[in-house]
């Protein structure tokens, strides 16, 4: 039980504009070989859902050093669900003045770009700022010219769930003794690590902050000979963690100009048997049949593919689970139970 895959199909707007050009806002597209599709980037996916469980779940803001040449998290797991997540990658950089030391975590949570399924089509909208002017007794305005677009997207999505609150840093001396505290251990991890230059949140290593964070630390354990360092959370905080992204994710949005645009699921598939989610070409041909043959997806569209996808598993000894808007947070307890197990209290 390594991996969780999974693909969400959603409907919604413009999420990425691209660069423009000139009066004209762009939207990010891509040439396929079934036409001019619309996608929003990973990048762009990641930022509303990090921001969305800041301030929804009280996710703490990471820490940031510009280290190596480049801003990139800093910190540990023990400080940061979203360095837990979305990992770094510090490279040294070595000059006559400084050194800097190589860090790095790879990202356990993956994401690739949410891909339109229809095609763009040229939809152009035209605007001024003609009603701001007129406060200013303006008659003249400026003229912006934007690309638009509102389709249904397909996006899959991958978590390492055996990596989730488990963090080995290689190559760094923390000097770390069998007998000391977790306090100790953590205080020693953190003199060691990338500094933080964070101007809302700061690094002070209080006798208070360590024994917080030494309360969601199962064990931290340290190989002198290769100089690595293993950070284990407590299962419950890893369940939580788990918990928290799987419902951020189905219940997002993304500002931009102005107004929400909507990134919850209205179909989503799971599956703890994929190392990779080859089943949302299954998906993907279902959903461009059933819109060229009606022009949209009904409820018993939803239990159709379901069962599609359950026959399509079955045959290959796995099991895909799968949910509509209605019932997410059902599947999303679902499959806490199955990857930690039962909790007190279930």
């Amino acid at each position: 039980m390594a991996k969780l895959t999974g693909v969400f199909l959603i409907e919604t707007g413009v999420v990425n504009r691209g660069g423009g050009i000139g009066h004209l806002a762009t939207v990010k597209k891509v040439t396929t070989p079934e036409g001019m599709k619309v996608y929003f980037s990973p990048v762009s996916y990641k930022r509303a859902l990090w921001r969305a469980l800041q301030q929804n779940k009280g996710w703490s803001e990471p820490f940031v050093t510009n280290e190596g040449g480049i801003i990139q998290r800093t910190g540990t797991i023990i400080d940061s669900e979203e360095f837990d997540f979305g990992g770094t990658m510090i490279a040294a950089k070595k000059s006559k003045k400084s050194k800097s030391i190589e860090y790095k975590r790879e990202a356990p949570f993956l994401v690739d770009n949410g891909i339109s399924i229809n095609n763009y089509c040229g939809d152009m909208e035209l605007m001024t700022n003609m009603a701001l002017s007129k406060f200013y007794g303006e008659d003249s305005s400026e003229l912006v010219n934007r690309e638009n677009f509102y389709g249904i997207y397909i996006m899959p999505f991958g978590i390492e769930i055996e990596r989730v609150g488990i963090q080995e840093i290689e190559g760094l001396d923390v000097k770390i003794k069998e007998d000391d505290s977790l306090e100790e251990k953590i205080r020693k991890i953190y003199e060691v690590i990338p500094k933080p230059i964070n101007k809302k949140r700061r690094l002070e290593l209080t006798k208070e902050q360590l024994s917080q964070w030494a309360e969601i630390v199962d064990t931290i354990e340290y190989c002198e000979k290769t100089k690595t360092t293993k950070i284990v959370l407590k299962k419950e905080e890893r369940e939580r963690r788990l918990r928290d992204l799987l419902l951020g994710m189905g219940e997002l949005v993304r500002r931009i100009e102005g107004s929400d645009r909507n990134l919850s699921p209205f179909f989503a598939a799971f599956s703890l048997d994929y190392i990779a989610p080859k089943y949302l070409y299954l998906i993907k041909a279902f959903v461009r049949k059933k819109i060229n043959q009606n022009g949209y997806l009904s409820e018993d569209d939803f239990v159709s593919l379901s069962q599609e996808l359950r026959d399509f598993a079955q045959r290959e000894g796995k099991d895909i689970k799968t949910a509509t808007y209605l019932d997410y947070a059902q599947a999303v307890d679902e499959l806490i139970k199955q990857i930690f197990g039962e909790t007190k209290g279930d």
